[in-house]
């Protein structure tokens, strides 16, 4: 007897290229989209600074046995700072994007039923799939709101780091690499299941 749960029969799965077909909605907001990126990069860097040195802060005070200095306290109090705001910010911004882009769509849903309306498309009702449509859309808002800006910023920064980690020694880069093909790879694996 299996133990794997069943898939349910009316499940399929979206066609090879489906996210990045959601990509041009992003095409009018392109300065919206930039500045939403450039928030989450602040963020995304803020936050490996703040990791990196509070890392070798703890390093130096273990090996050592020095406590860290002023500039160094300082210069973490203000990472920490950053890394709050930039976070609000890369959120505030993100959103605003998502519910701008849905309301694009929103109106291109509208207008596609407008025009195939008199009151049935493909024997349902137009006011049925109106709502099915706007519940389409609605769900879209994680991709927009969470995902692109993300994404963006989150391979700029790993480039950046490995790029970094490599002309300090490259074998750090040479560990980091296997391990984030394994990150990368984890979604495929768990999402053909």
């Amino acid at each position: 007897m299996s133990t794997t749960p069943n898939k349910p029969a009316d499940v399929e799965r979206p066609p090879r290229g489906a996210l990045r077909a959601l990509l041009p909605a992003l095409a009018g907001h392109r300065l919206m989209a930039a500045r939403t990126v450039a928030a989450a990069l602040v963020e995304q860097g803020s936050l490996v600074l703040l990791v990196t040195l509070a890392a070798h802060t703890v390093g130096v005070a273990v090996i050592e046995g020095r406590a860290p200095g002023g500039a160094v306290v300082a210069l973490l109090v203000a990472l920490v700072l950053v890394r709050a705001f930039a976070t609000w910010r890369e959120m505030d911004l993100s959103h605003d994007l998502a519910y701008r882009v849905l309301a694009e769509l929103r109106v291109r849903v509208f207008d596609g039923l407008a025009r195939s309306a008199p009151a049935r498309v493909a024997g349902r009702r137009s006011g049925d799939l109106a709502a099915t449509a706007m519940a389409d859309v609605e769900a879209l808002e994680f991709f927009y709101a969470h995902t692109t800006a993300s994404v963006v910023a989150s391979g700029t920064v790993f480039g950046a780091g490995t790029a970094v980690l490599a002309t300090l020694d490259p074998w750090l880069a040479a560990a980091v690499l296997p391990c984030a093909a394994l990150l990368l790879l984890a979604p495929v694996v768990e999402g053909r299941g």
